[in-house]
């Protein structure tokens, strides 16, 4: 059986919503991963390498409702990750633990113990120096996609 259309677009707005979840009253983090690893639906939060540059402490996201919409493309349902004051930004504001390779990052809930989503960065990137920046730009994924007609 296939929803309506209405159901389906329905599901990235009630999690976006969802005060157990993203819609959470003390923020949600973003993590920056030192270590190679493969997304997945499986993983936990202890199966990944948190980066310890100076400079990588986990960002808080937006509090309450996050952001949904459709992409207009591809019609798959987006849920966007509200972002902090600054965005999704660290820089190497020492030389500890230079060099590091970040790989990815991690959404998990405050206390940096239940993961949510994870996502690999396109290429890897090396820091070596102080003054060096990651930015995520937005932080986002994919709730659900268009049924195949």
């Amino acid at each position: 059986m296939t929803p309506i259309k209405a159901i389906r677009e329905s599901l990235g707005a009630l999690l976006a919503a969802d005060t157990a979840w993203l819609a959470t009253v003390t923020a949600n983090k973003i993590s920056l991963v030192m270590a190679a690893f493969t997304p997945s639906e499986d993983l936990v939060f202890a199966d990944l390498t948190l980066a310890t540059f100076d400079g990588s402490t986990a960002l808080s996201a937006g509090t309450g409702e996050q952001q949904v919409g459709n992409d207009p493309l591809t019609n798959e349902q987006l849920v966007t990750i509200k972002e902090p004051a600054g965005g999704w930004r660290w820089e190497t504001s020492g030389v500890t633990n230079l060099p590091q390779t970040i790989y990815g990052f991690a959404l998990s809930d405050n206390t940096l113990a239940t993961l949510l989503a994870t996502a690999l960065l396109d290429t890897p990137i090396t820091l070596t120096e102080a003054g060096q920046e990651i930015n995520l730009g937005t932080v986002r994924f994919t709730v659900v996609l268009e049924p195949l007609a």
